[in-house]
């Protein structure tokens, strides 16, 4: 009478495809041996469900592997857990998953172990204890990274659902996978879901178009497991629109595959569908052959469906072979069966009811706390209220001071600005005119209050104009910056260094005689020389003349001492340019001139 798969063997179907995506371990720098351990595991880790025979004599290999680290043993444990619950031995899988759970391993790999304690707690019937891990993985999944495990998750938790009989709820979850996943392992296994529900809610037709699409797609992945458990489904339709020789086909064409795999529940399933098949088609002796396959192969398992249906269907062989004493022991076998189903169906709904009045009395206490915190809100209103004017006050206050400190700033950098347009030249950066002046008769009132002495150069670059003219003006720029920036770097730090105006330039030396300032000057006039044009995209001479005065000849004007030293540079011009001249009074060249007269009488 059950025609369809218990969700119990079902179950472990996760294990063998969705609870052990992809593993990345790092072992030891150690060469060839590290390559090699490396092609293992990910071979591996490729092979775990689709070659369980290589899977398992990759890893005897890989648990010779010495000296691994906590992270790359952990890994290893992982694995090697998912070899004992492929195997069905759930009852020693369930501690090597809860001991990686509780160890250092990464958020991931306990993720992924507490969702394999998930699903065989659905196996093995322990709805508490699943329930229990269920938790665990909602609280551990924000911090989960990987979207493929998160996405494993989604479908475990519909597997789990699933044995509960809880068909809609899973459906929604394998529905999540499906619409956010482009993994094709993970769309194999929600489209499978999705189908195994539509079977048990009977919305599933035989000639839908998914069932096809899925077995396709599951097969191109290698997830015959999948493959096989959709074949299942669809020959159980078979039987339901009694069409029993095409159930029979279906299934005798596929378990042979199917047995290569190794996966005894669904091995077991098949025989007992099979049995079922041939009964209804009056084959007795294979029904029976196939109905006593079934239960050797449930051996250990538990009260599946495949065991009620094999003992029931003995039974039914037993009495039309009037072979009474069998029937009764079958039919004793089949009601303990059937009971102990009974039995784990009322638990399982128990469980689930336990888990909805749980979260209904989380609801209830939340919605008690939200009224409390309603009071005390309307109780804190006031004191809010202040705090918040308070606040909105300070935010005035600050705002204001920024305003004012923002305004500052704007006024400082504009009154910066304002001065060094006040007093710097614009193209050179060194002092303007009216700057210079300024400067230098403060400078000079307080060399003659010392009793100090001052100098002045003054120098004219030679045929700037021509430079201009040829180069243009933009050439004629570059060489000012490059003139006042050389003869910058040899000065002093209070030397009053400005621009005149065109081509003039002036150095205003405190504390110096005319010896050091004509020094300085012939300094500045080999610096200008030497500079190399090709920066500026032209080559041509630079050259400037120089004429320097000090304040015991000229005094301590400034008129006066820019007087002079413009004479000078006049000298040094028509002595040939790039020359240094010191200037020289009139009375004192007459005295010369005179002398040297004096001297041709002789």
């Amino acid at each position: 009478m059950f025609l369809f798969l218990h969700f119990k063997s079902r179950f472990k179907v996760i294990i063998v495809n969705l609870l052990f995506s992809t593993i990345l371990i790092t072992f030891p720098s150690s060469g060839n041996e590290l390559k090699n351990v490396e092609q293992q595991l990910k071979a591996a880790n490729s092979l775990r469900s689709s070659d369980p025979k290589k899977f398992n004599s990759i890893l005897n290999k890989l648990i010779k592997v010495k000296s691994l680290s906590n992270k790359q043993k952990n890994d290893l444990d992982y694995l090697l857990a998912y070899q004992v619950a492929y195997s069905g031995n759930f009852k020693e899988a369930i501690p090597l998953f809860e001991k990686i759970i509780n160890s250092n391993a990464n958020i991931d790999l306990k993720f992924r172990a507490n969702s394999s304690i998930i699903n065989i707690s659905a196996i093995s019937q322990d709805w508490r204890q699943g329930f229990v891990h269920l938790n665990k993985a909602i609280q551990m999944m924000p911090k989960v990274k990987n979207s493929l495990i998160k996405q494993d998750s989604l479908i475990i938790t519909s597997f789990f659902y699933y044995g509960l009989g809880q068909y809609t709820l899973g459906y929604k979850y394998a529905q999540q996978v499906k619409e956010n996943t482009k993994n094709k392992r993970n769309l194999c296994a929600a489209n499978y879901l999705m189908i195994k529900a539509k079977f048990y809610l009977k919305t599933l037709q035989k000639n839908d178009l998914e069932i096809q699409d899925s077995i396709e797609l599951c097969k191109m992945v290698k997830e015959q497991i999948y493959v096989h458990d959709i074949l299942f489904y669809l020959a159980n339709l078979h039987l339901n629109n009694n069409d029993v020789l095409l159930a029979i086909t279906l299934l005798k064409n596929n378990i042979g595959h199917l047995e290569k795999t190794k996966f005894t529940p669904l091995i077991a399933q098949y025989n007992s569908l099979l049995a079922k098949a041939y009964f209804l088609n009056k084959e007795f002796s294979k029904a029976k052959q196939y109905a006593n396959t079934s239960l050797l192969k449930t051996e250990g398992i538990g009260n599946t469906a495949e065991i009620i249906l094999a003992y029931s269907l003995l039974y039914k062989i037993a009495l039309h072979n009037n072979d009474h004493q069998q029937a009764l022991t079958h039919y004793i076998k089949y009601a303990e069966a059937d009971k102990a189903h009974l039995e784990g169906e009322k638990a399982k709904h128990l469980a689930f009811q336990l888990a909805e009045h749980k979260e209904l009395e989380q609801k209830n206490q939340i919605a008690l706390l939200n009224k409390k915190n309603s009071l005390l809100t309307a109780e804190q209103a006031l004191i809010k209220a202040n705090a918040e004017n308070n606040r909105f006050i300070m935010i005035i206050l600050i705002m204001t001071l920024s305003v004012l400190i923002l305004w500052g700033v704007r006024l400082l950098r504009a009154h910066k600005r304002i001065k060094e347009l006040a007093e710097y030249d614009a193209l050179t950066g060194i002092y303007n005119r009216g700057h210079f002046t300024q400067v230098a008769n403060n400078a000079i009132t307080y060399c003659q209050s010392a009793e100090q002495s001052l100098s002045l150069i003054m120098f004219d670059l030679d045929h700037f104009k021509n430079i201009n003219d040829s180069y243009g003006h933009a050439c004629g720029d570059w060489a000012l910056k490059k003139v006042a920036e050389v003869c910058k770097k040899i000065g002093r730090q209070n030397d009053i260094f400005a621009r005149l105006g065109g081509e003039e330039f002036c150095i205003l030396l405190t504390s110096c005689d005319s010896k050091a300032a004509q020094l300085r000057a012939e300094a500045c006039r080999q610096a200008i020389a030497e500079i190399i044009t090709t920066d500026s995209g032209f080559e041509f001479s630079l050259t400037a003349s120089f004429g320097v005065t000090e304040a015991k000849i000229s005094g301590f004007e400034l008129e006066q001492l820019l007087a002079d030293a413009d004479s000078a540079t006049y000298t040094s011009k028509h002595a040939g340019r790039n020359k240094v001249s010191l200037f020289q009074p009139k009375t004192t060249i007459e005295q010369t001139a005179a002398l040297d007269n004096s001297q041709n009488i002789f």
